[in-house]
């Protein structure tokens, strides 16, 4: 009975140590972006809404474009950031204009100019657009247009020399953390989407 209670105790200790282990891996991984902003649509507004972040180290929301992001460039300077991780083109390509592709190009291109000439010490970093769902895609056909834009994004970093981080990778890696709409995340994703972020400086 005593050798029972022993590995009882000694299993709720585990248990106990590795909870207080994750705990602490995750407030360490938060802690590399305590002078970060993030910027973007509702995606990236999740990291605020799961609370993962604070609000102040997200400037992003719903049917956010580079183009009306571009209007939120005091805020961004306010807050002097070392690091910028920007998330757009999920809500650009649905723009109704002759070619939203080319819209997107220009205004990303002249939201970057202006960081890079607002804080030239700010380390810029561009996300790939995020996967939907085949639903997501039913409902909506031009997300299918999503490879095409992280292709742009990708020759963007390289000619703007900014840094570029794959998140799509991730979101196919785990789609049962799609939301409902197969388009945005539950909690559990931004942690993951953040530790990745973390090793990728």
């Amino acid at each position: 009975m005593k050798k029972l209670m022993m590995v009882f105790l000694i299993g709720i200790l585990l248990i106990g140590l590795t909870a207080c282990g994750n705990e602490t891996g995750e407030r360490d991984v938060k802690l590399k972006f305590k002078n970060s902003v993030f910027m973007g649509d509702s995606i990236t507004e999740g990291f605020a809404i799961n609370e993962i972040l604070p609000q102040e180290r997200v400037i992003a929301g719903a049917g956010a474009t580079a183009g009306f992001t571009y209007d939120d460039m005091g805020a961004l300077v306010e807050k002097k950031p070392d690091k910028v991780f920007i998330m757009l083109g999920s809500d650009d390509m649905l723009m109704p204009v002759d070619d939203p592709q080319e819209l997107f190009r220009n205004d990303l291109t002249k939201l970057i100019a202006k960081i890079k000439e607002e804080l030239p010490d700010s380390e810029i970093y561009l996300q790939s657009i995020t996967p939907v769902t085949q639903e997501a895609l039913k409902q909506e056909p031009r997300y299918k247009r999503i490879a095409e834009y992280n292709e742009l994004l990708k020759e963007l970093a390289g000619k703007l020399s900014v840094n570029y981080v794959d998140i799509g990778a991730l979101a196919k890696e785990n789609p049962a953390l799609f939301a409902e709409d197969g388009i945005h995340f539950q909690k559990e994703f931004y942690q993951l989407w953040l530790k990745i972020l973390s090793e990728s400086f």
